[in-house]
C-alpha cells in the first residue's frame, strides 16, 4: 500500500512509519519538519496522489498548546481534518485518526469504554471531539472509511518531545535533578510505545479490507491505572536516582480528569500491554543512549527545564 502519514516524523507517527515501511508498504512522511504544511491543501494534494490511506496525526498538539492558542489550534486540527478528508475523497482512500484520551473530559466513572459520555474540558479536546464526530458523518454519508484511535500518555523512546511529563521526570532522574510535580495524584494511564504500534498496523489492515462507511474507534490504553506521584518514584528507582521531589503543583483549570480506560476492545487487534516498570527501563535505557549520543539539542534541554517558570 501506499500511506501517508501526516505527522509521520512525529514521535507516534515515525515509529508507524518505520513499522509499516518494515511490512512492504510504500509510506509518505507528511510533517512540518520536511516542509509539508497540513493546512497546505494544494501542496497535501500533490503529496498523496494514489494513496490507499491517509494516517492522520499532524495537529496542534498538547492541551497546553491549545488553551495558550485557541484559534491556532481550530484552524490547525479542524482544517487540517478538512483538508485530509478531502484528499481521502479524491483518493478513495482510508483515514487512521489520532485523537485523545483527553476527550471524555471528567469521567463519570472509570475505566472508560468507547461508548462512555464525551465532555472536553478545554479547546484541545473539544478540537478532537469535533474530529471525531466529522469522521463519523464522512463515513455514514459519504462512504469514508476510517477508525479512530485516542491515546493515553504514550511514553518509551527518544523521539518523544523532551519536554513532556514522563520524559521530563526521565531525563532529570538521570540527571539527579530534583522535580516539582504537578497534581500528582491525578491517575493517567500511560501506554508503551512498543506495545502500540502493532495494535496501529492491524488497524491499518482492518481499514484496508473495510467496506465503503466502516467506522470503529479505539481507546489506546494499558488498563493500569497509576497516579502522577507513582510514575514519578518507579522512574526514580528505575534510574537509581538521587533526585527528590521538592514541591509539587495544582492541576490546571483547563485540565482534565483522572483517567483510566477499558482496553478490551483494542486487544482483539493485537494490543498487549507492557507493565509499567519493565517498560520504564527500556525507556531508560533509550535515553541513557540518547544523551550519550547528543541526541537532545541544548533549546529542547533548556525548554524543558524551564516548564515551571513558563
Amino acid at each position: 500500500m501506499r500511506i501517508l502519514i501526516t505527522g509521520g516524523l512525529g514521535f507516534i507517527g515515525s515509529h508507524l512509519g518505520d513499522a509499516l515501511s518494515a511490512q512492504g508498504n510504500e509510506v509518505i512522511n507528511y510533517d512540518l519538519k520536511n516542509g509539508n504544511d497540513i493546512l497546505d491543501l494544494k501542496n497535501l494534494k500533490e503529496k498523496a496522489k494514489g494513496v490507499s490511506g491517509i494516517i492522520h496525526f499532524a495537529a496542534m498538539q498538547r492541551v497546553i498548546s491549545g488553551f495558550r492558542k485557541p484559534f491556532e489550534a481550530i484552524e490547525h486540527n479542524i482544517m487540517g481534518l478538512s483538508n485530509v478528508l478531502q484528499v481521502a475523497q479524491e483518493n478513495n482512500a482510508w483515514v487512521l485518526f489520532g485523537s485523545s484520551k483527553t476527550v471524555y473530559g471528567q469521567p463519570k466513572k472509570l475505566p472508560v469504554k468507547e461508548e462512555d459520555e464525551k465532555n472536553p474540558t478545554n479547546i484541545y479536546s473539544l478540537t478532537k471531539l469535533v474530529s471525531e464526530h466529522i469522521l463519523r458523518d464522512f463515513c455514514k454519508n459519504y462512504g469514508l472509511r476510517a477508525a479512530v484511535v485516542r491515546f493515553s500518555t504514550i511514553f518509551g523512546s527518544e523521539r518523544d518531545l523532551l519536554d513532556r511529563a514522563i520524559p521530563t521526570f526521565m531525563y532529570k532522574s538521570i540527571n539527579n535533578i530534583d522535580l516539582i510535580v504537578e497534581d500528582p495524584e491525578r491517575t493517567l494511564d500511560p501506554v508503551f510505545i512498543d506495545d502500540l504500534i502493532p495494535a496501529l498496523t492491524n488497524i491499518v489492515g482492518l481499514l484496508a479490507k473495510s467496506e465503503k462507511g466502516f467506522f470503529d474507534d479505539f481507546n489506546a490504553v494499558s488498563s493500569q491505572p497509576i497516579k502522577i506521584s507513582e510514575i514519578v518514584n518507579a522512574i526514580l528507582k528505575v534510574a537509581s536516582s538521587r533526585a527528590n521531589i521538592i514541591g509539587t503543583k495544582p492541576p490546571r483549570s483547563y485540565d482534565f480528569g483522572a483517567y483510566a480506560g477499558d482496553n478490551s476492545k483494542i486487544q482483539k487487534l493485537g494490543f498487549r500491554a507492557t507493565p509499567l516498570e519493565p517498560a520504564l527501563k527500556i525507556y531508560h535505557q533509550r535515553m541513557q543512549a540518547a544523551l550519550a549520543a547528543g541526541k537532545y539539542s541544548k533549546e529542547e534541554i533548556d525548554d524543558m527545564l524551564r516548564y515551571y517558570e513558563k
